[in-house]
């Protein structure tokens, strides 16, 4: 039986574990257990579509608030929810998934390789990893892709932050670039508290003058995708944020990391091509999604497409782009 080494237990690592270890030998590698900086936002479909537990889920939204030039526009998700979640509850049980299907979870970090083989460190002790297939799910700053000598994920730093002060009841999205620079800052609702995100530097500070709060924000890293990402190196595959699989515009990572981990899978049971497949599936929705990005960042064009929003029909339009249902 094949072995299958992956490294990283995120949404991407975990759903490609679970769907693969019906297989193969899969053993899973996750650094630690922690609460990942992300506004946990995802389509709530993909509950029923990867048929996972909902106890996980915070929050049910059934619109979103879009702020430009001090005026709110309200985005019905016609149906289609987004649903909140503690990313540290939800990529355990994405993990738990994992194991209940075969695979073997092990906590380790991920050192390079010898031997031609992984160079896993466990309790300060480096093991050797046999494996036919290694699947690199190890984040935007993929040590995977360094070892490797290969192109590092093109990406955005960006400030985050946990607070009490501004209490929302659903995703708000500021578009002014005074407060978001070239794409938006956002406030997201979880327990007790808001997760704010932001531009690092000036526009972040402008961001916790216009709420009117304090605080001392970290910073991490976003992916923004490009077409010629490298996603496959002969035995060794790159999926989610490793392979900067999170869709332009409006960075929603969760979803597509678990679509791209299920697509990896399919093609590894199949012997099909991977990023053939994830072609098929994806590409002209990123791609149309990276044009109106770039769009974005023109003042003309970021104020014509935001006001446009308040246009029932275009708003429509926007949501089912969003969703995937419509491709222009």
């Amino acid at each position: 039986m094949k072995k299958i080494l992956i490294i990283g237990g995120g949404p991407a690592g975990a759903t490609a574990a679970r769907f693969l270890a019906e297989n193969f030998d899969v053993t899973l590698i996750q650094d630690k257990d922690w609460d990942k900086p992300c506004g946990g936002g995802v389509k709530s479909k993909i509950f029923h579509q990867f048929d996972i537990p909902t106890d996980t889920i915070k929050h049910i939204l059934n619109t979103v608030i879009i702020e430009y030039k001090n005026k709110k526009t309200k985005i019905d998700l016609q149906g289609q929810n987004l649903a909140i979640v503690l990313r540290d509850e939800f990529d355990k049980t994405l993990r738990n998934l994992a194991e209940k299907n075969g695979a073997k979870l092990i906590y380790g970090n991920f050192k390079g390789f010898e031997e031609e083989k992984a160079v896993i460190k466990i309790n300060n002790e480096k093991i050797l990893f046999d494996y036919d297939i290694l699947i690199a799910a190890d984040g935007v700053n993929s040590s995977v892709r360094k070892t490797l000598n290969l192109a590092g994920v093109p990406k955005i730093i960006t400030h985050y932050a946990r607070i009490e002060e501004y209490p929302v009841k659903t995703c708000e999205f500021f578009f002014d670039r005074k407060l978001g620079g070239d794409y938006y800052a956002w406030a997201f609702p979880h327990v007790n508290k808001t997760h704010i995100g932001g531009s690092v530097g000036e526009t972040f500070d402008a961001l916790c003058e216009y709420l009117n709060i304090k605080v001392k924000p970290k910073g991490y890293f976003i992916p923004t995708w490009q077409e010629n990402i490298t996603i496959q190196k002969e035995n060794i595959y790159f999926v989610g944020d490793a392979a900067g699989q999170v869709m332009p515009l409006s960075f929603e990572g969760i979803y597509y990391a678990m679509h791209s981990a299920k697509i990896l899978a399919d093609a590894i049971k199949n012997n099909s091509d991977y990023k053939n497949e994830w072609d098929k599936r994806f590409l002209k929705e990123f791609k149309l999604m990276k044009k109106l990005e770039k769009a974005m960042k023109k003042p003309f064009l970021r104020d014509l497409m935001i006001k446009a929003q308040n246009i029932k029909k275009i708003q429509s339009l926007s949501v089912n782009m969003w969703l995937g249902k419509t491709i222009l």
